[in-house]
């Protein structure tokens, strides 16, 4: 999968604060909004009520002229009178059988701002105009930018209009707003810039780092194939050379000599030795190029071992070791590839020689994993671990030694490709070896549908435990 397709964070960064910057946007607009109508509400609601209080006092100062509690409606009237700067109000009223009566009255201006101020009317610029002129004025004009609102009075007579006007209280608070909005929306774009670089580096390096990863998987595959390639060369003449010292050795052309002996010997032991080291190489590059084929057959795990033991045994002998087998005939049949699974035993057990030098070897197979009760005569000095799966039953093939140990920080690194410890000095290439017996091990165990594990502590030895599982497919793998 291409790196460039993975989502990163900072793609998604980019969008949160996209996202975060309309909001704030469109919340400042909203507000702003919301503040402004705030305030014109407000103006038309103090000119109704300056309405309403002037209306009320109007009729009041009706009735007390027409000396009654209430003035029928049409039967109040009032007149702007501009030179005493108030107006006049004329009561119709009916007069004890002789027909209407009319009573005038007069009302200040200032009187009216007295009822208002009375009425505990905000403190605002206030005009009361009758027949569109000015009888009353309460505070000082306001500058255009203020908000006006202007309700006629609903009397018979001259139009009456009271005009409110007062600057928007919410002003400052909307600057406010927007200046606090704006000032965070810049940083989030700043932030979202910042970001976007980012965004940009990071999608150039991570271009970079696909051709470069490009470049190391061909590159792989070349030295796969290369090492494949060579290892397979090199052993056609390699089985020529060992199959003439065989030849040698044997006297087809000739008894040797004991001068010539020794030489020969040597030959046919590094012949032999350089064999096995191209073998490895070969099984290495096959199963890094995923061409090494597997394939599974039924098998006996005691004589299985027992065999593989046996051609063994000379080398066990050879460093003065106890080989000792502990495989059970009851082990029930496992699904395996015979020729990989021997390769990986000899391997564990060529280990075990090498970096033993007192005591003993054990191979031993037992039962484990899930329904499967363990037996207490099976325990080891040391615990071999949880099975790859315990939901799986296992057949757990062994091999421990008495050597040198492993420390606890080397387990997982011996497993790794040319990684060696307590490897011998360079002049001892039997013991030093290639770092390729465990790698391939594991590597096969793992083909083989289980795992390749240890367990040691330094001074008293290792456990390997080859995983095998017991429920292997039919087919092959």
């Amino acid at each position: 999968m291409s790196l460039l397709n993975v989502p990163t964070r900072f793609g998604l960064v980019a969008l949160l604060l996209s996202l975060i910057v309309l909001s704030l946007f469109g919340s400042l607009v909203a507000a702003d909004r919301a503040l402004a109508k705030a305030d014109r509400e407000s103006v038309v609601l103090d000119a109704r009520y300056a309405a309403l209080v002037l209306e009320r006092e109007l009729r009041r100062r009706a009735a007390e002229l027409g000396h009654s509690d209430t003035i029928p409606s049409g039967s109040l009237e009032f007149r702007a009178d501009t030179t005493r700067r108030g107006i006049s109000l004329t009561v119709t009223r009916e007069s004890g059988g002789k027909g209407t009566v009319s009573v005038v009255g007069f009302l200040r201006g200032d009187d009216l701002l007295a009822a208002l101020r009375d009425s505990a009317f905000p403190r605002s610029f206030l005009a009361i105009r009758a027949a569109g002129v000015p009888i009353a004025m309460q505070g000082s004009p306001v500058s255009n930018a203020a908000l006006t609102s202007s309700v006629a009075l609903a009397l018979a007579g001259d139009r009456m209009d009271v005009e409110v006007a007062h600057p928007a209280s919410s002003g400052v608070l909307r600057t406010t707003l927007w200046v606090l909005g704006v000032v965070g929306i810049m940083v989030l774009l700043l932030g979202l810039v910042r970001e976007r670089r980012h965004a940009l580096q990071l999608a150039g390096r991570t271009a970079e780092l696909e051709r470069l990863y490009e470049e190391v998987a061909r590159s792989n595959r070349m030295k796969s194939e290369f090492l494949a390639n060579v290892s397979h060369e090199l052993r056609t003449p390699l089985n020529a050379v060992v199959g003439f010292v065989e030849m040698l050795r044997e006297g087809v052309y000739g008894e040797l000599t004991p001068r010539q002996a020794l030489p020969v010997d040597r030959i046919a032991a590094s012949a032999t030795h350089l064999r096995h080291l191209v073998d490895r190489l070969l099984d290495i590059a096959k199963i890094a190029a995923g061409r090494l084929e597997i394939h599974a057959e039924p098998l006996v795990l005691r004589p299985f071992v027992l065999n593989v033991a046996s051609k063994m045994e000379s080398l066990v002998s050879e460093r003065g070791l106890a080989l000792s087998i502990g495989v059970g005939p009851s082990l029930p049949r496992i699904r395996t590839d015979q020729t990989h699974l021997r390769q990986i035993l000899i391997n564990l057990i060529g280990n075990a020689v090498k970096y033993t030098s007192s005591g003993g070897i054990h191979v031993r197979a037992r039962l484990t994993g899930n329904g499967v009760t363990p037996d207490a005569g099976e325990a080891t000095e040391l615990d071999i671990g949880p099975p790859p799966d315990e939901q799986r039953q296992w057949v757990a093939l062994q091999v421990s030694d008495t050597g040198v140990g492993i420390a606890r920080t080397d387990w997982e690194r011996i497993f790794d490709e040319f990684e060696q410890v307590n490897a011998g000095a360079r002049t001892d290439s039997a013991r030093r070896g290639t770092g390729l017996g465990l790698a391939i091990s594991r590597r096969l165990a793992r083909l083989l549908g289980g795992d390749l594990t240890v367990v040691s502590e330094v001074g008293k030895g290792s456990v390997f435990t080859v995983w095998l599982p017991l429920d292997a497919p039919e087919t092959a793998i």
